[in-house]
């Protein structure tokens, strides 16, 4: 079992999931929980933004606890690197109810950084030795469980995964490199019965003609973009949240 440094879990406040509803500011916190201390010029070659845009969405993140300037004496306050300091985000606490709306933008912003990952991979999937090729899991389920179950398999994962992250791990060998593992599972909302009530472990289920109809889904999202004029958002590259 690979050996770990203490978890730095942060439940965001009000304010952090304010500050990490704009895609940019959380391309770089990404960035920086996934391959570890970059400068503002290096992290905005990532996430397509300028410097001078990047090491304004630095500061904003510094002035939330999320990030700091790291131990570089070079004295050149340019070219410090600034570090993570948490080791993930806890999305499902935090926060209170007026903050579910910006609670969904992030997850949808951190989401649309993690397949603009995966993009990527199979851009350069040719490129890459063939035993990273070999090694990778491109998998997509339907099952059929419980919400216990589905918290259950979740669970588990997490257990499995969760000694290999980047940010805590302390014994990664020779040859490693800096790999994304997403994990979603939800329920699909279209075949969902509106008509189940939660009575314990005697559930009941009211008979509606309505209750497993397929829905169309939204096809309007709000925009949570919020911070002054940018350059566009390329989407780029846990830390586990």
């Amino acid at each position: 079992m690979p050996s770990h440094r203490p978890e730095r879990r942060v439940v965001p406040t009000s304010a952090m999931l304010a500050a990490l509803a704009v895609p940019s500011r959380l391309a770089i916190l990404s960035l920086l929980l996934s391959v570890g201390p970059r400068t503002a010029t290096e992290c905005a070659e990532v996430v397509g933004a300028t410097a001078s845009n990047c090491s304004w969405h630095l500061r904003e993140l510094a002035r939330l606890g999320l990030v700091e300037r790291s131990d570089d004496d070079s004295g050149d306050a340019r070219k410090r690197p600034w570090r993570a300091t948490i080791t993930g985000i806890d999305l499902d606490a935090g926060g209170g109810p007026a903050d579910e709306l910006t609670r969904a933008a992030v997850r949808s912003a951190w989401f649309a950084d993690t397949d603009a990952r995966f993009d990527d991979y199979l851009r350069h999937e040719s490129d890459l030795p063939a035993p990273w090729r070999e090694a990778a899991v491109i998998s997509d389920y339907a099952v059929l469980l419980t919400a216990d179950e589905l918290a259950d398999v979740g669970a588990r994962i997490d257990a499995i995964v969760r000694p290999y992250v980047r940010a805590t791990r302390a014994d990664a060998p020779a040859g490693s490199a800096v790999a994304s593992i997403s994990v979603r599972g939800v329920v699909d909302p279209r075949f969902v019965d509106p008509g189940f009530v939660d009575a314990g472990s005697s559930g009941r289920r009211a008979r509606n003609a309505d209750a497993m109809r397929p829905r169309a889904r939204d096809t309007d999202a709000a925009d949570p973009q919020t911070g002054p004029p940018r350059t566009p958002d390329l989407p780029s590259p846990d830390g586990a949240t």
